[in-house]
This record gives C-alpha cells, structure tokens and sequence, in this order.
C-alpha cells in the first residue's frame, strides 16, 4: 500500500512540474491567448454619448463613408471611424480594435500624426466641425479614444451662422437657378474680401484662414474662400466639399448632376495696383478645364478627391 501511494505521489508531483513547466515555457502565449478571447468575446461593449451636431452632413463618398460600428476590423474601418467622428462633430469617440486586426494601433497611430491625412478627410465635413487638433489615447486592450480641438468657437459659428442668414436673405435670388445662384454668393464674397497677402502660415493677427475672417473681417486665404463658399452651399442645399493640393483649397460642387470645380481664390486675384478684380476663370468648371490651365496649384490626388476624376 504505502508502494502504491508512493507511486501515485510520484506521478501527481511529475505531472505537477509538467503542468508547471509548459505554463512557464507557454506564459506569453497563453496571457495572449487568455487576453485575444477577453478582448474579442467577453469584454464590455463600449457605452458612450454622442450627440450629433448641427453640421452633421452623414454622406458618403468613393474615399471615405460612414460607420459608426466601433469594432475596428480594417484600415478602411479605421479611416471611416475618424470620419465619422469628425463629420459628426463630436467631441470624443471610444473605438476598439478587433483583435485579429493586428496593426489596428500603429494604423490609427500613423492616421491621426498625419495632418495631411487628417486634413483630407475633414474636407469631406461640414466647415464648422473641422479641428484644430486630433488628441488620441490608446489602452491595453485596443481601445482608442478620439478627441479634437474645435477650429471655429462656438461664438464664432453664432456669428457666422447670422451673417449667412442675413446675407443669404438679402441676395439669394429664388427666380434664378442653381449656378446663378451660386454665382451671387461667389461674387459677393470676392467683391467684400481681399486676400490676405501677408499671411503665408496659416497664422495671422485675422481670422483669414476660416470663413470667420472672409465674411466677417473681410480678409481671406484659400482655405477661408472655401469655407466661406461652403456655407452659403450648405444653405442652399447642395452637396459639396473641399478639395486640395499640397499648396491650395477649393470647392467641388455636385450641381446639374456633375461634379465641378469653383475656385473663389484666383478669381479673386491679386492685381498690380491693388485694385479689385472678379475673375470667372475658376467658376463651376469641370476637370479637363482644369488641367488644361496648367497651373501647378490645383494638382490634387485623384485616389481621394474621386469625384472630380
């Protein structure tokens, strides 16, 4: 008897070390194993609050769409998370990555450290729920959390948003039709804005790179041209956005069932003498046009900005 049980405490101790040692050789693999399962089948779902602004637009484009799903399974996923949260003006959005989505972090990572990507995505958005800044925190478990800086002030948009609606009932034209209604809004803003010549940053004592310094204060670049003209679109209901180059911003515009392009800036040029000037050059024309006034400024990438092809 006492052999037998002798026996029996041998085993059990061998197969306690056996156990041991594979947990030992194994521990990284089976913490991962344990971690991947939490993650993808047990861990909470994510509740948040997200209440949708005013200048939620919700469209979809050939290079980025809408998906609120906050399980991140892809890069396209990922870049139309970031999307949607900009488009719909939120402050904070928790996504998670799924855990087969391996490189789920380091993707966001390079996304949001991009100003140049995140820049052409906003383009698709409503001007005032653009940013100043993205902010992104990453946990263990694949979640990341989003939170931007708001370009315009909430100040800013009431005032914006009053000076649109005064402009736009004094000179909208319901007898005339969709472009030469557009027309009215392209001339008034470069016959009551002057390019701001002297700001070459983006960082001027004027507001002259938002819509805010073009209606307001009556300076402007490229990229206020453009969201000053995108506001006037949005009021009259019509799809839009804003296109880019590496050096410039101009609106795309969908009227008549084509998509054009409509450049307040160079129909706005700067003359010799100082004097005013209403150019037609860049107004509603379609991409051969384009590309056939051989400029080097209005170069754009066509695998993003796929409906001026």
């Amino acid at each position: 008897m006492k052999i037998k049980k002798l026996i029996r405490l041998t085993i059990m101790v061998v197969l306690i070390v056996i156990i041991g040692y594979l947990v030992y050789d194994n521990y990284y693999l089976l913490t991962n194993k344990i971690e991947y399962l939490y993650t993808k089948y047990l861990q909470p779902e994510i509740k948040q609050t997200l209440n949708d602004s005013d200048y939620r637009k919700k469209e979809n484009y050939e290079y980025v769409k809408i998906n609120e799903d906050t399980t991140i399974k892809s890069e396209d996923d990922a870049k139309n998370a970031i999307y949607t949260f900009l488009d719909a003006g939120w402050q904070e959005y928790t996504i998670k990555c799924d855990p087969d989505y391996l490189s789920c972090v380091n993707d966001v990572k390079k996304m949001v450290e991009n100003n140049t990507y995140l820049t052409d995505l906003s383009n698709f958005i409503h001007p005032f729920n653009t940013f100043n800044k993205v902010n992104t925190t990453f946990n263990s478990t694949g979640r990341i959390t989003l939170k931007k800086e708001n370009r315009y002030t909430d100040e800013q948009i009431k005032k914006l948003t009053e000076k649109v609606n005064e402009i736009y009932n004094n000179i909208y034209d319901s007898s005339k039709n969709v472009k030469e209604n557009i027309k009215i809004f392209h001339d008034y803003i470069i016959n009551n804005t002057k390019y701001d010549s002297s700001n070459t940053t983006g960082l001027s004592d004027i507001n002259s790179s938002t819509a805010y310094g073009v209606l307001l204060e009556g300076s402007g670049i490229c990229s206020g041209y453009a969201d000053a003209m995108s506001l006037f679109l949005e009021k009259m209901n019509i799809k839009n956005y804003r296109i880019s180059s590496n050096t410039h911003v101009w609106n795309l515009v969908f009227v008549e069932g084509v998509w054009l392009h409509l450049d307040l800036t160079w129909d706005d040029p700067i003359t010799s003498d100082g004097s005013d000037m209403l150019s037609n050059k860049y107004f509603l024309i379609d991409t051969n046009t384009l590309k056939n006034n051989s400029d080097e400024e209005h170069v754009f990438d066509e695998n993003i900005y796929v409906e001026a092809k």
